[in-house]
This record gives C-alpha cells, sequence and structure tokens, in this order.
C-alpha cells in the first residue's frame, strides 16, 4: 500500500500470477509486476508487465509465468503523495 494505492498478487492453481492495482481519493499511482530468477540464467528483479497508470480505477495485468527458480513481486508508486512500495515474493 502507497498512500490511497494498493496492489496485490492473484495466483492461479498452475502457479501463473497477475498484478491487480486500485486508486482512490484522486491518487494517481502505476504499477508493474517483476520478476527474479535465480540460479543458472537468474537475473535480477526486471518488469514482466506494461506499466499501468491507475486514477480512482483497479486495473490487472495478464496472468504470466512463474515457474521454476522464479518469484513474482508487483511494485506499486503513488505520484500524488511520493510513496513507493514492492510487495513480498511470491515464489
Amino acid at each position: 500500500m502507497a498512500g490511497q494505492c494498493k496492489a496485490w498478487l492473484n495466483r492461479r492453481s498452475d502457479g501463473d500470477v497477475q498484478a491487480v492495482g486500485q486508486s482512490w481519493n484522486n491518487n494517481e499511482c502505476v504499477f508493474v509486476l517483476q520478476r527474479k530468477r535465480v540460479g543458472t540464467g537468474g537475473y535480477g528483479w526486471t518488469a514482466v508487465s506494461y506499466s499501468y497508470w491507475i486514477l480512482n480505477s483497479k486495473n490487472s495485468t495478464g496472468y504470466h509465468w512463474n515457474g521454476t527458480n522464479a518469484g513474482s513481486r508487483v511494485c506499486l508508486w503513488n505520484y500524488t503523495t511520493g510513496a513507493e512500495d514492492c510487495g513480498a515474493a511470491v515464489w
């Protein structure tokens, strides 16, 4: 949560994840789904979805792979208040 914005992950039974963001009280925010992979071919936190701007609304990414040796998280920036937050990773 960052001010009057929040974001979370939905996880399907196959392990794929979706980021969802919501804004209220005229707070302008953006959220993005990020993935990190460990081990051979690993990489740090990288955006795997478009950035979604929200203002008094709710939006979501599509579902993205979250397979072997990979974790996903959603990051949120509130441009009205300057607050930012990245949620805990789902592995």
